[in-house]
């Protein structure tokens, strides 16, 4: 133990390295499709979008006026995540105070250690804000329900008000604030004017929110309240489906200790520590946990409740360690965890797996900057006669059009599916007679269905364009030039 530095020092050194990581790593593949569509709040700034709150656009937009670039969109949530990684530190040994403060490292150390969390410190997703506004709050609610410091109620609206201009799922937040004050009997505090100060401060903030969807019909809600149902029925195979991929992405250190420790918990529910990081995290697992036999929970949508769970699982982890199977369980975690970061960032940094032609799973980071280029150049040369409408860029799918979109601003895309989001917002819907470059992805074999309603009346193949690394073809692009679209 002499020559390790100290603990406060050991967790600043874990989160520098790790954010050197996300760096250089950062400026070595292009956007995902959130990044994009992410990417593209900020270019169109707004009070609101159609399926997230404005935060993540508003940080875009800062960014963007520094730079345009790839890595200039994940500066923000890299700065974000290494500034996360510090405030679980200190939050931790807020919660246990009575601890070694290698609780606090080992609980960055669980956070770093999920695959999903180094990818949300590198990726603008809602989560990102997320997750440091959350750990924040749990601090807050910690002072005002054990130290009874009522002047952070103003801090607690403020942080409420930020989280829910970051992703209308933080409601669970809200949740978590009820139950501690039930739990801790803080009732008698709302007597006081703070709490009413603290929704006074929480509405104020969430007015862009309200503002832009009574503009737009209300469409946020009704989109969210209809998302995470695609199914009538609730089917076990898609909840297991769900948590296997919440297993993969997080690792067995968070995962299964970390479910381990809640379980735990509950029995020693008089420590204040450990009851705060349940209130804060089974929200969130409760919620997507459900809704997963309704439909696939992303991995990202439960970091909140995960990223809760470190500082319990921590304590739960120091507290057993010296039962052998803690001690092999934890050293295969940290082996699976390294080894899978180290695939997946080497593999971002300069693709090196022998995958065949057409089957890299990271294949969809590739190739869409010159793509997009490669569009607008045959945009351009369709001709405009005098009765002819003027030709845009489409494809068939927000997913690809986040991406083409993106790396072809400020030209128009227009997405021909029968969906209405984000992009009829920005761009419009096709219109009748509505001609210009079709582009479609993955492979070289696709070709645009024509002659029927919402589809062009001709479509005639331009250019392919495909992309390779390292003598592996990664895929390949299609370009038609369409005319007539019929509504």
């Amino acid at each position: 133990m002499a020559l390790l530095p100290p603990p406060t020092q050991a967790t600043l050194l874990l989160i520098a390295v790790c954010t050197l990581l996300r760096l250089v790593a950062a400026g070595n593949a292009g956007l995902s499709v959130d990044e994009a569509h992410y990417a593209l709040y900020g270019f169109h700034p707004d009070w609101s979008y159609f399926d997230h709150p404005p935060m993540i656009g508003w940080l875009q937009t800062i960014a963007l006026q520094f730079s345009e670039s790839d890595l200039a969109m994940r500066a923000l949530p890299i700065l974000l995540f290494a500034a996360t990684s510090w405030v679980m530190y200190r939050v931790t040994i807020t919660l246990f105070p009575k601890q070694t403060l290698w609780l606090g490292f080992i609980s960055v150390a669980l956070l770093q250690s999920g695959m999903m969390f180094q990818l949300i410190g590198m990726a603008m997703l809602p989560d990102t804000p997320l997750l440091l506004l959350g750990l924040l709050l749990l601090r807050v609610l910690h002072s005002i329900v054990i130290e009874g410091r009522v002047r952070y109620w103003i801090w607690l609206g403020v942080l409420l008000g930020l989280a829910a201009v970051s992703k209308y799922t933080s409601i669970t937040l809200l949740v978590t604030v009820v139950l501690a004050l039930t739990v801790s009997k803080q009732w008698r505090q709302l007597l006081t004017p703070w709490p009413w100060l603290s929704i006074v401060i929480g509405s104020i903030l969430i007015m862009p929110i309200l503002y832009w969807n009574y503009r737009h019909d209300w469409i946020s809600f009704l989109y969210q309240l209809h998302h995470g149902t695609g199914n009538s029925s609730w089917d076990w195979l898609r909840f297991l489906a769900s948590e296997g991929a919440q297993l993969l992405t997080y690792g067995p250190g968070l995962v299964i200790f970390g479910l381990i420790a809640l379980a735990a918990g509950v029995r020693q529910w008089r420590e204040s520590g450990v009851w705060l990081c349940i209130l804060f995290s089974v929200p969130v697992l409760l919620l997507f946990g459900m809704g997963a036999g309704y439909e696939m929970t992303l991995p990202h949508w439960t970091s909140l409740g995960w990223a809760g769970l470190a500082p319990l699982t921590a304590y739960w982890l120091l507290r057993h360690w010296e039962s052998l199977w803690v001690r092999i369980g934890v050293r295969s975690a940290i082996i699976y965890s390294v080894a899978v970061i180290a695939i997946i960032f080497s593999e971002l940094i300069s693709p090196w797996m022998p995958f065949s032609d057409n089957e890299n799973p990271l294949r969809d980071l590739y190739g869409w900057s010159q793509a997009s280029h490669r569009a607008e150049q045959l945009r351009r040369q369709m001709s405009v006669g005098q009765d002819e409408s003027t030709p845009l860029l489409f494809t068939d799918n927000w997913t690809y059009g986040s991406r083409l979109a993106w790396y072809a601003r400020p030209s128009k895309v227009q997405i021909t599916d029968n969906r209405y989001d984000q992009f009829d917002i920005w761009f419009g819907s096709p219109q009748n007679d509505a001609r210009g470059i079709m582009v479609l992805w993955p492979d070289q074999d696709a070709v645009p269905v024509t002659g029927g309603q919402g589809e062009f009346t001709e479509c005639v193949l331009r250019d392919r364009l495909p992309i390779s690394t390292h003598g592996q073809l990664i895929s390949t692009f299609s370009f038609y030039a369409c005319h007539g679209f019929r509504n």
